[in-house]
């Protein structure tokens, strides 16, 4: 169960590369949320009804339901809809992306005799942080690299459990503190750089310059 879940999750990350719709990868983030609680459930490591309960509310509550819904916010406003102007086509996006996984499955494969890895976990996981890291060199919108962002940090939450699924109380804490401070910081930074240049490209950012005061 555990295992099939996890390849669900990888897979997800195909979707993302291959659609240019920021809605449908806000949807993902939902997907992605609900996948790492019930990895943590199936994997029945939690350790205390506590720990359970904090998971919970940080892949239930916070992954799935209060960062999608600040990014929806942040998506009305700006009316970005589509990223599509990505450096290379998305069909390509895809295909390098299936490549990546693929190699995380090859190399969970290879590590079936290390007995500190889940392999399948530190496969995908890594397969996810790498597609998410090389998604953010090619997409355009900053909107898209907040998401993408994110999608690396589930990709860093479950090479946690990779190495110890019980993971500490104090690694989630940190995980998700820096989840909040970064998306709370580029959602206001999208903002701003919309009211300033009326859009939301990457290539606005070589324009900002820092303005002296004259008084």
């Amino acid at each position: 169960m555990t295992t099939g879940l996890i390849i669900l999750f990888g897979l997800t990350m195909l979707y993302l590369a291959s659609t240019s719709r920021i809605i449908a990868h806000i949807r993902i983030l939902i997907v992605q949320g609900v996948l790492l609680f019930l990895i943590c459930a199936c994997a029945g490591e939690y350790g205390s009804l506590f720990n359970l309960a904090f998971l919970a509310a940080e892949t239930l509550i916070v992954k799935s339901i209060a960062i999608p819904w600040f990014l929806c916010r942040v998506l009305r406003q700006t009316h970005s809809n589509r990223d599509a102007g990505a450096n290379i086509p998305h069909f390509y996006c895809l295909v390098i992306s299936s490549i990546i996984l693929l190699a995380g499955f090859l190399i969970s494969n290879y590590l079936t005799s290390v007995k500190m890895i889940a392999p399948i976990y530190f496969g995908v996981s890594a397969a996810t942080i790498i597609i998410s890291l090389w998604l953010i060199t090619v997409k355009h919108k900053v909107l898209s690299n907040v998401i993408e962002f994110i999608t690396m940090e589930n990709g860093i939450f479950l090479l946690s459990l990779s190495v110890a699924k019980g993971m500490p109380m104090l690694v989630n804490m940190g995980l998700l503190l820096d989840l909040f401070i970064a998306v709370y910081i580029l959602g206001l930074f999208v903002n701003e750089i919309n009211k300033e240049f009326n859009g939301l490209e990457v290539s606005n950012l070589s324009d900002l310059k820092d303005y002296e005061n004259n008084d």
